[in-house]
């Protein structure tokens, strides 16, 4: 396309009788023009032209492309609607919602493994700086560092990185966790303007100032060896026992641990899940219920955890699987202990969200009625309008945040909430019920007779390979929901007067192990 003006793409009023091609061109120059002059109007008429396209017709890359140009206009919409404005930390944003859930469509989309690596970065990366802004930072390092398993020396990722570590950092309790976090993120910044010659000229001296900053707090307060190098967190003994080695390396991999540690690395020191509440002011008279739902959540999240472990650990037939024979129905379907614990995890992993409202429902004092209560509707006084409860609408606390837009990722049919930021959401939720209620096939990924069948099925029919993939994202999501939870804690724990009421402290000590039998 030949150099056009903002006032000329403003004209165009229909994408009808253009080629794809053509509309892409059309809609990357108007963004990136209306950016480029905060135009608000220009952003929304490229947005309503988009809507002219009919999605389904594009071929695969285009409809990754337009998702992706989407996902920066909702982007420029909101920097620019809410500019030094305190409105932009609400927790409920329109831009943000489509901005998310357009990157993730395109990341989604099969169109994304055919674009260059520099693009699949790019959207690796403004997926974790939209998810670190609405407080879910601990997903938000998952995709940076997406983005460098892609490209390691992809300098706006490592940047980001390490200024999503440093903020990450700050809301810890634990001071050495903190302050390994700020260590970290210094190595970052430096790493990142090591490959400077991509930044744009305001990255790079923002990532320069940080940088500069946090090497002067770490000079000041640690051994210079710390500006020299990234510290060694694997002097940790993992143990003789191989079989628990093995488990705690999976883990470590698999950034499984409720251990902050665990999201700079897969380091030794991080192989225990020891995030737990802060210390509590709680009545006299009450016992301490947040503390046992808590203990609750981590307990499950480990069972879970350990199930999908032993799913993928074993091989052949288990003992318990000798003695029930089966009919062969020429479908493939997978019948084992092993599959059975795949479903345990993802069964637990599920209703350790809900149990995680019904947590904050009585901490936070929502007087939601406990049948009522929900991952999914604990945030809104009423659900119909999804009117926000007066308390979050009123909150700054990041973490809190984070747990309410991670609820988006999940689909409840019976609430109405049709509005998800996950395009698999919906799946979940069928597999979820199915498994409860209904019928549930995990079949080979190699099944004998494909399309053999071809009446309607009362049951739901999933690959295996799928089934582990959905239950691993389940878990990860679930044991971000509890580090964002731990965190929330902290921070209404701080703002909360305790004074004139009838109460003491409890700090979180260790269950023996006589009581863990």
């Amino acid at each position: 396309m030949k150099r056009v003006t903002l006032v000329q793409l403003m004209k165009i009023t229909s994408m009808e009788l253009l080629s794809q091609s053509e509309q892409l061109e059309i809609l990357a120059s108007l963004f990136d023009l209306a950016h480029d002059h905060s135009s608000e109007q220009g952003l929304e008429h490229g947005i309503n032209l988009a809507g002219q396209i009919e999605m389904d017709k594009l071929v695969d890359e285009n409809y990754t492309l337009i998702n992706y140009f989407l996902a920066n206009a909702w982007s420029s919409k909101r920097k620019i609607k809410y500019a030094e404005s305190a409105q932009g930390w609400q927790f409920q944003i329109e831009e943000l919602e489509n901005e998310i859930l357009c990157l993730r469509r395109a990341i989604n989309s099969t169109g994304f493994n055919g674009l260059d690596s520099n693009r699949q970065c790019q959207m690796y990366t403004n997926l974790a700086g939209s998810l670190n802004f609405i407080g879910r930072f601990v997903e938000a390092q998952q995709y940076w560092n997406k983005a460098l398993a892609i490209l390691p020396d992809f300098a706006m990722a490592i940047g980001n990185k390490a200024n999503g570590l440093s903020y990450y950092g700050k809301v810890l309790f634990d001071t050495i966790h903190a302050n390994l976090f700020q260590v970290f993120a210094y190595h970052y910044f430096v790493a990142a303007l090591k490959y400077g010659d991509s930044l744009h000229i305001e990255a790079k001296e923002g990532f320069r100032y940080y940088r500069d900053y946090l090497g002067s707090y770490i000079g000041r307060n640690f051994h210079d060896s710390y500006l020299k190098r990234f510290p060694d967190l694997d002097d940790f003994d993992l143990g003789d026992n191989q079989a628990l080695k093995n488990y705690r390396l999976w883990c470590l991999e698999n950034q499984l641990f409720i251990n902050p540690l665990n999201d700079l690395g897969p380091f030794a020191r991080a192989s225990h899940d020891c995030l737990h509440l802060p210390t509590l002011t709680l009545s006299v008279k009450r016992a301490p219920v947040s503390l046992n739902l808590y203990n609750q959540v981590k307990q499950e999240f480990g069972t879970a955890r350990y199930s999908f472990f032993q799913y993928q650990s074993t091989a052949g037939k288990h003992l318990s699987d000798i003695d029930i024979p089966l009919i062969d129905t020429m479908e493939s379907i997978c019948y084992s202990y092993s599959i059975e614990q795949l479903k345990i995890a993802f069964r637990l992993s599920y209703s350790i969200l809900d149990k995680i409202a019904y947590l904050l429902n009585d901490y936070l004092d929502l007087h939601i009625k406990p049948s009522k209560v929900s991952f999914r509707g604990l945030w809104y006084e009423k659900e119909d309008k999804m009117i926000l409860r007066d308390f979050f609408t009123k909150s700054e606390n990041w973490a809190l945040r984070g747990l309410f837009w991670l609820s988006k990722d999940l689909y409840e049919k019976n609430r109405d909430f049709d509005t998800v930021l996950d395009p698999e959401a919906k799946e979940i939720a069928l597999i979820r019920n199915y498994i409860e209620h209904k019928g549930f096939k995990v079949v080979s990924d190699r099944p004998l007779l494909p399309n053999f069948f071809t009446e309607e099925d009362i049951s739901y029919a999933i690959s295996k390979r799928d089934f582990e993939a959905k239950t691993l994202n389940l878990l990860k999501l679930t044991r971000a929901a509890i580090i964002y939870l731990a965190i929330a804690i902290v921070h209404e724990e701080r703002r909360r007067d305790h004074s004139g009421k009838p109460s003491y402290p409890v700090q979180s000590g260790i269950v023996p192990d006589f009581l863990r039998g």
